[in-house]
């Protein structure tokens, strides 16, 4: 599966198979034709079936002004890639994603750009869900 981070400026791009998780990279969004072909690509070159998009909820787990224009952005990429999409909650991820990258060391300037990190933790979040269903 591939996890995403969508933004107006940048989008993250993580791996999910298996219940592991690895971050992949993060795509200019500013053009989105562009974005969208890139991760097309990505989908077919590397045979994902499923999406799973971050979805920016606020604190009482209502949709906001941003959830309106992730769920845009999906559903033209949904006309592209013809894969299922699922929604996981996205709030938090990203100070969750620069915890994590001070942790591991990543200089000041590599935490700037975190998008990926915080698609691998709506992976995590997505298995995490998935498991305590069964």
């Amino acid at each position: 599966m591939l996890g995403i981070d969508y933004g107006e400026t940048n989008t993250g791009l993580a791996f999910g198979r298996s219940g592991l998780v690895a971050p992949l990279e993060v795509i200019d969004s500013k053009n989105i034709e562009v974005l969208i072909e890139k991760i097309s690509r990505i989908v077919i070159e590397n045979k994902i079936t499923k999406l799973i998009v971050g979805l920016p909820l606020d604190w009482d787990n209502k949709e906001t002004a941003q959830s309106l224009k992730v769920r845009k952005f999906v559903k033209r990429l949904k006309l592209r890639v013809k894969r299922p999409v699922e929604f996981v909650s996205e709030h938090g991820t990203t100070k969750e994603a620069i915890e994590g990258a001070i942790k591991s060391g990543y200089s000041m300037k590599r935490r700037q750009t975190n998008d990926h990190l915080s698609a691998a933790i709506i992976v995590k979040r997505y298995y995490s869900a998935k498991e305590h269903k069964n």
